[in-house]
């Protein structure tokens, strides 16, 4: 039974905890307190918990990490929310809207099946755990270049009996590639739905003790951490822009479906994010991770894709600084500045439907309320839709929603209206002349010769490139409204959502249009 997402709200009771598990209650102080510079005792309670919660066994080593568990979970819990609100949308430009896009978001598939990669698991392999214990469906794969991480990682999996859904797989053990890519092609793997690693923080043995001497007060669990663990070249940061580099190379760059990293300093975020622009990544999701009533650690986490689904707005700025939907007035807090958080895919309007007068009733439309808003939606929609090729529209009136998709991308503007405008009469003028030729035709033995030369050309069609834009519109409720001089205005609320498509501005500016024709 996967453990519910908010087991760890509030901090673990070790009193409680020392009743089930004696070992665990041998490192608790008179006080029921548990030192946590004693790495004995942190190893117990993380044992404990993970026996307690997800029915995980595990061995640990004195001389490598130990994980904390409510910190690793809740990267388990992001990536959860990450695949479930970019499932599927439309993959292919000619196919009508499938009828699962007007899911609810963040709605957990329990069909889908799942390959995640984790880089660097640790003795522990605590995420290919924690993540096959909540999804049934989910696989993982993982990598491990220290021999002694490696050693443990695979008892603790065989411990589980996970073997048939956990697999420790070869890398280079050099360190320098981090995806790997040759062991994936030999194991005929096409496609990874997660990527995940917890790179080391520290570029040198000098800058990890400096940063421990800069703390204002001891840290709040003991290190026992190997250098391998704790220090790269460079940093986490040049760990992860390698990461982001390789992943961006074209034998990654559409197996991969989402590659993340959790990062141990907030200076890192913003290193990260430019990084990912520089390099014209444009879907990326940024959050913080923070659990229990203390918060005393804090860590983020950065996940990008070169594939065109987007991920919610509570995912891909899930930090409190950015969370609030576009229009919708909500989104407060602290972290990451807003500079480095990314596009928004969710906007929100108001649709005034009428206008409730000490005279009476203004307005209406032929109607009330949301089928008022209904008819005005789908009607702007047949109008962007005529005459206009490469555009689907799909509503569903059950659930009040419909889904928009656009093959090349703007069809709405001015421009690319009189752009249809001129192709139309470009089209007129090419049939005109085709009409005048039409006695210089060749012979049918020609025609068979050419259609013959035609075939020995024909190759495998090409699979269709992403939509450039397809989003759902959502009709949320309808409400009253009263204005200083006492009118009343009913209002239906409308939910844009951006699904698919890599370019963010198109999303914007068609919900700028639509805004503007239903206002």
């Amino acid at each position: 039974m996967p453990a519910p997402d908010d087991i760890y709200k509030s901090d673990v009771d070790f009193t409680t905890l020392a009743l089930q598990y004696p070992d665990f209650a041998k490192r608790l102080k008179s006080n029921r307190q548990l030192d946590f510079s004693d790495p004995e005792s942190v190893r117990q309670l993380t044992k404990a918990l993970l026996h307690r919660d997800f029915d995980l066994s595990i061995d640990l080593p004195d001389n490598r990490l130990c994980p904390p568990v409510p910190n690793r979970f809740n990267y388990i819990l992001f990536i959860q929310r990450l695949l479930d609100s970019t499932t599927t949308t439309t993959t292919t430009t000619t196919a009508t809207p499938a009828f699962h896009s007007f899911r609810p978001d963040d709605c957990y598939d329990p069909d889908r099946q799942v390959i995640g990669l984790d880089i660097g698991t640790g003795s522990s392999a605590i995420y290919p755990l924690l993540a096959c214990r909540q999804r049934p469906k989910w696989l993982f794969l993982a990598t491990e270049i220290d021999d002694t991480n490696r050693n443990y990682a695979l008892k603790n999996v065989a411990a589980n009996h996970l073997q048939s859904r956990i697999k420790l797989i070869d890398t280079d053990m050099s360190g320098q590639q981090l995806i790997p890519s040759t062991a994936l092609e030999r194991l005929q793997v096409e496609r990874i739905d997660i990527l995940m690693t917890n790179p080391p923080f520290y570029e040198s043995e000098s800058s990890m003790l400096a940063s421990a001497r800069s703390k204002s007060r001891p840290a709040n669990s003991s290190c026992t951490g190997a250098p391998i663990e704790m220090i790269t070249p460079g940093g986490e940061v040049s760990f992860v822009s390698r990461l982001i580099d390789e992943s961006a190379l074209p034998q990654n760059r559409s197996r991969v479906q989402w590659s993340s990293a959790m990062l141990g300093k907030l200076s890192s975020v913003g290193s990260i994010v430019q990084h990912l622009r520089d390099q014209k990544c444009t879907n990326f999701a940024v959050t913080d991770f923070i659990q229990g009533s203390g918060k005393k650690t804090r860590r983020w986490c950065v996940a990008w894709s070169w594939l065109g689904s987007r991920p919610t707005m509570a995912v891909s700025r899930g930090t409190g600084t950015g969370t609030g939907i576009v229009g919708s007035g909500s989104g407060s807090g602290s972290g990451v500045e807003k500079k480095y958080l990314p596009s928004p895919t969710e906007m929100e309007f108001d649709m005034p439907i009428t206008t409730i007068t000490p005279g009476g009733i203004k307005g209406g439309m032929n109607g009330f309320g949301l089928a008022v808003a209904e008819k005005r939606v789908n009607e702007e929609m047949g109008k962007l839709l005529a005459g206009t090729q490469g555009v689907l529209w799909t509503y569903v009136p059950a659930r009040r929603a419909g889904m928009l998709m656009s093959k090349e991308g703007d069809v709405w503007s001015r421009k690319a209206r009189r752009k249809k405008l001129h192709h139309h009469h470009h089209h007129h003028h090419q049939e005109d002349q085709e009409m005048k030729d039409h006695s210089d035709e060749p012979s049918t033995a020609d025609a068979e010769d050419d259609s013959s030369n035609d075939d020995k050309d024909k190759q495998d069609p090409e699979p269709d490139p992403e939509p450039a834009l397809v989003l759902r519109i959502d009709l949320l409720s309808e409400y009253l409204s009263e204005s200083s001089n006492g009118h009343e205005t009913k209002k239906t609320r409308i939910h844009l959502r951006h699904l698919q498509g890599h370019d963010p501005v198109l999303f914007e500016s068609f919900c700028g249009w639509l805004k503007r024709k239903l206002s």
